[in-house]
């Protein structure tokens, strides 16, 4: 290993990521982006998703692009040519093994793990297609994936709230889905797509029916490009896969002295366009049971202290320094069929796992120390953890649609917000239409009843009528619901529908204003609802396929905007003679 770390240029560099970096926000952690490979075996391999661009291989770093759901095929953010076998390479059949494949990476900005009480981080990850998850666990996890093939594209998140090793058990939950909302082969979840292909059946055969993702970090917008770490796929092949000839990547990877890689290493690519050792698979614990190149690194985590070398851990936290210079915080997983599997770790004593995520050896003992282990992230420990990052409260989650700090995944699974749709969006960050047809101004109102904003007319409760919706406007999940408040109490109220939306009207008999005609396709009554002892009721889900089985049938499209509105009983209202009121209007436009 060299005695000191090579200087890294930008330019050198600016090839490999041109376009990752954007600028951040102004205020907290600036945004995240997700960059992530897939291996050699899926359908996606060598296809070109943009015109002209770069043909995807299993040495090249993906991003996520969108829109959220329904995410095509990423664009090639960071090329893998720099790999000795790229340009070969290039267009090769999916399922072929050619070479160059990317088992793991990270730009060295990990989460820095703190030893302070209270101290959470969240644990991102991938598996692959023979992974099955814990019995019991959710629709929204692994386990409810896998059940439908739909598990080895996909990223999820455990949130992990103990200082140092842990040892235990937990769950996950689903944060991006492989092929996103939509698609024909869903599974049970909906979720923001990678931009992968699902399913992908588990086959002694390839190549796949679908894309797995093989690495992943999770990286801040703006923050350094450099240095970037990797490591390459050993020449053994998947247990599982006996008969599936697996290059050596490694080996087909030399350093400047002409020394070939091993997949147990972790390489670093320089600024000047070099490929060097960082940690050794000796450094490690690997390759010590099985052998040169009997152990493969599958996923990796990095925090690099800036200092030359890699300065290995001796003990949890001295990463942090404090009584000594501070160490490289380094954890990783092994892939199936590495010889290290079935060896007691050094830490619990435990068999090592393909689902655990280790780091090095403890002082006097030879193999790698468990950190995270496979149950505490709702892993079977057979389960193959193909890919994984570490994130905490100085960086910011990959989905964080209400800024609150917290995953959207976590915010749903731990009922902090709500998902009716079952999406994996926050329904307080859905758009869903804007309020309408109020009646806060003289000239608006029937009898100068007027009220406040986004309220229909004031009627004999002396408040108007409120009507809001909340889930979403989409039309695949039918989630939409109607919440009508401030009405009269104990009597019934219409909800109205229409694709034609006006200034108003005051209808006679009536204390309110009407905003809704039938427009190109019609008005509707869609429902009638009681509105109780508390004046208030709620409609939906389902209103769109309510609406399409009426006598009257009323035919809604994408992209096609309508209007909600409900008329209610109002006796002895404002108006003296008005018999009846309106709310506010609510007017959205219908998504997929």
């Amino acid at each position: 290993m060299p005695n000191s770390k090579p200087s890294f240029s930008l330019l050198a560099f600016g090839i490999l990521l041109a376009g990752v970096a954007q600028s951040a926000p102004q205020q907290g952690p600036p945004l995240s982006e997700v960059l992530f490979s897939m291996d050699s075996q899926g359908p996606s391999i060598s296809q070109q998703p943009t015109p002209g661009g770069l043909l995807v291989t299993e040495a090249d770093l993906l991003r996520i692009v969108g829109p959220t759901f329904f995410t095509p095929l990423a664009p090639v953010a960071a090329p893998g040519n720099f790999l000795s076998f790229y340009t070969q390479c290039l267009g090769h059949t999916p399922g072929f093994s050619c070479g160059i494949e990317v088992d793991a990476s990270s730009f060295g900005r990990d989460a820095l793990l703190q030893a302070f009480p209270g101290y959470t981080y969240d644990m991102y990850f991938s598996v692959d297609e023979f992974a099955t998850g814990l019995a019991g666990g959710g629709p929204r996890s692994v386990t409810g994936e896998a059940s439908f093939f739909e598990a080895a594209a996909d990223i999820y998140v455990t949130g992990i709230d103990a200082s140092g090793p842990v040892f235990g058990f937990g769950e996950n939950v689903l944060v991006q889905d492989g092929n996103g909302e939509g698609s024909t082969t869903q599974g049970p979840a909906i979720a923001p797509g990678v931009g992968l292909k699902e399913p992908i059946i588990p086959s002694p055969q390839v190549p796949e029916t679908g894309d797995n993702l093989d690495s992943l970090d999770i990286r801040t917008m703006g923050a350094p490009n450099l240095p970037y770490f990797f490591s390459l796929e050993a020449g053994f092949s998947d247990p599982n896969q006996p008969n599936v000839p697996v290059a050596n990547s490694a080996g087909n990877q030399t350093d400047p002295n002409g020394l070939p890689f091993r997949g147990g290493d972790v390489i670093v690519l320089t600024g000047q366009g070099q490929t060097l050792l960082y940690a050794s698979a000796d450094v490690l614990g690997l390759d010590t049971v099985g052998g040169a190149n009997s152990d493969d690194i599958d996923a990796l985590v990095l925090r690099e202290n800036g200092v030359p070398g890699y300065q290995r851990s001796q003990a949890p936290f001295d990463w942090l320094g404090g009584q000594g210079p501070a160490s490289d915080l380094l954890l990783f997983s092994v892939r199936r069929g590495s010889a290290v599997i079935g060896q007691p770790d050094s830490r619990f004593g435990i068999p090592i796992s393909e689902g655990d995520m280790l780091g090095p050896p403890l002082p006097g003992t030879s193999t790698p120390a468990i950190y995270i282990n496979a149950e505490q992230v709702g892993l079977d420990p057979g389960d193959d953890i193909v890919a994984c990052d570490l994130r905490d409260g100085e960086q910011r989650p990959i989905n964080d649609c209400n800024d609150n700090g917290v995953e959207d995944a976590l915010d749903i699974a731990n009922g902090a917000s709500d998902d009716k749709d079952g999406n994996g969006v926050p329904d307080e960050c859905e758009e869903v239409g804007t309020p309408d047809c109020d009646c806060d101004d003289t000239a608006e109102s029937s009898c100068g009843n007027t009220a406040g904003p986004d309220e229909g007319c004031l009627n004999n409760t002396g408040l108007g009528g409120k009507l809001r919706a909340i889930g979403t406007s989409s039309l695949l999940t039918d989630s939409l619901e109607l919440q009508v408040s401030q009405v009269t109490p104990n009597t019934f109220g219409i909800v109205v529908l229409a694709d034609g939306i006006f200034s108003g009207i005051n209808p006679p008999g009536n204390n309110g204003r009407l905003c809704l005609s039938p427009g190109t396709n019609g008005i509707f009554r869609i429902g009638i609802e009681p509105t109780g002892a508390g004046g208030a009721f709620t409609a939906g889900p389902g209103l769109f396929q309510d609406a399409g089985s009426l006598s009257n049938p009323v035919f809604v499209a994408v992209g096609e905007t309508w209007g909600f509105q409900v008329w209610y009983r109002d006796l002895g209202g404002s108006c003296g003679g008005g018999l009846s009121n309106l709310t506010n209007a609510w007017v959205l436009t219908l998504t997929p």
